[in-house]
C-alpha cells in the first residue's frame, strides 16, 4: 500500500476514458496507485485493469463510429436515489468520528441525507458508500452502482478531508477543473512535481460547471497541490483570495448540491 498521502497521491501514468452527468466520452490521464487508477489526486476512476479494458474496448467501438455506446452513460447514473446516501464505517477505521462529524455537516448543510447501512436494511441499499483505510483521501464521483464504493481516508485525513471526499461521492468534481479556471487562477507549471502535470488539466466541458467559480469551495485545490518545490502551484487571480479550505461546505457548494438533488 502506498504511503498515506492525503488528497495528492500520484503514480505511473494512464490513459482512461470517462463520461460525465453533461459530457460524452473523452481521455483523461491518471495515475497508477495501489492498482487504483487515480484522478486528479484522490478521485477513483476503478482500478487500472478495468480502465485498461475499458479504454481497449474504446478504441474498438471508436473504429466503428460506435463510441457513445460503447461507454457512455446518462446523468441519473451518478445520482443517489431520492439523495439518500447508505454507508457503513470499516470497523477498523481509526477515529470514525471524522466520519459521522462529516455527516452530521452535510445533513445540517444540504438536502443530502445519510442512512447507516445494517444487515437489517441491507437488502434495501445494495448501492453505498464504506469509508474505510485504503491509504490517502479518495472517492470514485457520484454513485457507482454496483455495491459498495469505497471512500478511502487514510490516518491523515481529517474532516474537513472526508466533508470533500463526500463531495465526489455525490457527484461534485473539482472546482479548478471547471471549464473556466484560467478567468479565475493562473496554474504555476513550473512548480508542479514532474509527471504530475496532468491533475491540472481541464477534461470537463462547460455543462458541469454550475454557478459562478467558487474560491471558497472546499472542492477546490489549495495553492501548493501537487507542488515540487513549495511555491504555490495555483495562484488565484483576485489578489489576497485564499482558496483550498478544508473546513466547511461553501454556499457555493450547497448551491451546486442542491441543482443536481432538486427538493421534491
Amino acid at each position: 500500500m502506498a504511503g498515506d498521502q492525503g488528497e495528492f497521491r500520484g503514480g505511473e501514468r494512464g490513459t482512461a476514458m470517462i463520461s460525465g452527468v453533461e459530457f460524452g466520452p473523452r481521455p483523461v490521464i491518471f495515475s497508477r496507485v495501489d492498482g487504483l487508477a487515480i484522478f486528479e489526486g484522490d478521485i477513483v476512476l476503478g482500478t487500472v485493469d478495468q480502465l485498461e479494458r475499458q479504454l481497449a474496448e474504446a478504441r474498438r467501438h471508436a473504429a466503428t463510429g460506435d463510441l457513445a455506446t460503447a461507454i457512455g452513460i446518462s446523468g441519473t447514473r451518478f445520482r443517489w436515489p431520492g439523495a439518500l446516501v447508505p454507508y457503513e464505517i470499516d470497523p477498523a477505521l481509526p477515529n470514525p468520528a471524522r466520519v459521522t462529524d462529516a455527516v452530521a455537516h452535510w445533513e445540517a448543510n444540504t438536502r443530502i441525507r445519510f442512512v447507516v447501512r445494517t444487515a437489517a436494511n441491507a437488502a434495501r441499499f445494495p448501492d453505498y458508500a464504506r469509508f474505510s483505510d485504503q491509504g490517502g483521501c479518495s472517492s470514485f464521483v457520484g454513485m457507482q452502482g454496483n455495491g459498495a464504493q469505497t471512500l478511502s481516508l487514510g490516518t491523515g485525513c481529517s474532516t474537513g478531508n472526508v466533508i470533500h471526499e463526500i463531495g465526489h461521492a455525490v457527484g461534485l468534481w473539482h472546482e479548478q477543473s471547471r471549464e473556466d479556471r484560467d478567468m479565475f487562477v493562473r496554474i504555476n507549471w513550473a512548480n508542479i512535481q514532474p509527471g504530475r502535470e496532468h491533475n491540472f488539466d481541464q477534461h470537463l466541458t462547460d455543462g458541469d460547471d454550475r454557478g459562478a467559480y467558487d474560491y471558497g469551495s472546499i472542492m477546490h485545490y489549495p495553492r501548493t497541490a501537487f507542488s515540487a518545490n513549495g511555491q504555490d502551484t495555483i495562484v488565484p487571480l483576485s489578489p489576497g483570495v485564499p482558496i483550498g479550505q478544508r473546513t466547511a461546505l461553501s454556499a457555493g457548494d450547497v448551491a451546486g448540491v442542491h441543482e443536481m438533488y432538486p427538493a421534491r
